[in-house]
């Protein structure tokens, strides 16, 4: 039976939950675009960002018009295709690491290898260098951990606020030695100024830009920005924000974990398709036909024709949605080989218009969420959803079933990344599991329980006494 329930609460304000075997179909009534109506974000749930400078933060709806017009061109579909060439370099980057591990029994946790190349990735995509985590001996597990370190902390300054107004008096050198592992975060930040400081000093100087353009050269540029949208620090929030859930140099904001999310989505499908060796095959077959054909740098838009490789890819986003927010303390997930990006409603307010589900009106003003984890999981639409089976993207109904999968969530904060996730994803596997790299994975001492998420905290996190996803190249 479908349901809508209120529920007030110490811990929040009154808000509305709406869930149920036929719900699925009111995610498109309620994210919508700006041209139905003007939405939200839930205050309450943004305290734990502290001060709303980038894009995801932002609350209100005109302001989050103006900053997503900003960087949005810079992800679109188009855009990701042309800068395609800098996504692949380092995934060559991580083939040709994984070739040198080939053979000497050496053990590689995906758990760290994935943070790796998509923290790279978006560095050499947005700043035109990358943040340097694949060139690391033991592919730096302390950037995997201070990532989720910072993300624990979410959840405590959403509920007091004031700890993280007064964390963000500390001065960067104390707090390197304070918590040595948060150097990696302040690193970052460093490197995004210098960035915008270069690009700031190239334009008032009329220098022409040289080699690959970066983010900061649309912002600076971008005549329908105001001025005080294109501060150094906020500019520093928004690349930030694009990269880790972090604070700038100075601690000041707390941003959003794109690297997490997309490295756990490979993380899971790596492991289902080496746990599930009729997938592999399947899928080796199916790469083994057509790479000769597409020529040795195959494209994403050639990728996504595969059959069997979509059905792969859109049944990992199933099960791990990559839309970021977040908002259980400890959130039990039990399923069998899965682990997933949302574990909670991702609330939106009308501001202006009642909204309506069934025979129930529900006032504007008030937040309602739906989640993407029940959706995903709803065994009317999805039969077996704790079985991670890509056969289910080829029969002929699952063309009807893709509108009710939403990792990137929709309406207007749909997720930036979306065209880049698919193109990491769609290359990465392929490259991966290619029947022609010369590489075989084996998993190493790996149970279904080590590639459980058992804990969200904002970002999702395995049980404390998991080794990882651990497999050594033969």
């Amino acid at each position: 039976m479908s349901c809508i329930s209120t529920i007030p609460s110490k811990l929040t304000a009154c808000a509305a939950h709406i869930s149920g075997p036929d719900s699925n179909r009111y995610h498109e009534e309620l994210y919508v675009g700006p041209s139905v109506r003007r939405t939200m974000k839930y205050g309450w749930s943004m305290r734990g960002f502290g001060p709303h400078l980038n894009e995801f933060s932002t609350i209100g709806h005109e302001q989050h018009r103006i900053r997503r017009a900003a960087v949005a061109p810079f992800f679109s579909k188009m855009l990701v295709q042309q800068l395609e060439p800098s996504v692949q370099a380092m995934i060559d980057k991580l083939l040709s690491r994984l070739e040198r591990l080939k053979g000497t029994g050496t053990l590689i946790n995906l758990v760290d290898v994935f943070p790796c190349l998509t923290a790279d990735i978006i560095c050499q995509y947005a700043f035109a260098s990358p943040y340097g985590c694949l060139d690391a001996p033991d592919f730096a597990p302390t950037w995997h951990r201070v990532v989720m370190d910072v993300s624990v902390a979410f959840h405590l300054f959403k509920q007091f606020p004031w700890i993280e107004t007064m964390i963000r008096q500390i001065p960067t050198g104390m707090m390197k030695k304070m918590v040595p592992r948060m150097g990696a975060l302040i690193l970052l930040s460093e490197m995004v100024r210098e960035k915008i400081d270069k690009v700031q000093t190239d334009l008032q100087q009329g220098r022409k830009m040289e080699g690959q353009r970066t983010i900061f050269h649309d912002l600076f540029t971008n005549n329908q920005l105001p001025p005080g949208e294109k501060t150094t620090e906020r500019l520093e929030a928004e690349g930030v924000g694009l990269v880790a859930a972090g604070r700038t140099r100075k601690l000041t904001k707390f941003t959003l974990s794109r690297t997490m999310t997309g490295a756990l989505t490979l993380s899971v499908i790596s492991y289902n398709i080496l746990a599930q060796p009729a997938i592999l095959q399947k899928l080796q077959r199916e790469l083994g036909e057509a790479l000769p054909r597409l020529g040795p740098q195959s494209k994403w838009s050639q990728l996504e024709q595969l059959p069997y490789l979509s059905a792969v890819v859109q049944e990992g986003f199933r099960c791990v949605p990559v839309a970021l927010e977040r908002h259980f303390w400890l959130l039990r997930l039990t399923a069998s080989r899965r682990a997933y990006g949302v574990s909670h409603r991702l609330q939106r307010i009308s501001p202006d218009v009642d909204l309506k589900y069934k025979e129930y009106s529900i006032p504007r003003g008030t937040p309602v969420g739906m989640t993407s984890v029940l959706m995903h999981d709803n065994p009317s639409l999805f039969p077996s959803p704790h079985t991670f089976a890509p056969e289910r993207w080829l029969q002929p109904s699952s063309a009807q079933l893709r509108k009710y999968v939403v990792p990137f969530s929709k309406g207007t904060r749909q997720c930036l990344g979306m065209n880049l996730a698919y193109s990491e994803l769609y290359l990465t596997i392929a490259a991966l599991f290619s029947p022609f790299n010369g590489l075989q994975f084996e998993l190493f001492e790996t149970s279904d329980a080590d590639a459980e998420v058992v804990h969200d905290f904002f970002n999702p996190d395995h049980a404390a006494e998991s080794r990882g996803i651990r497999v050594k190249v033969v």
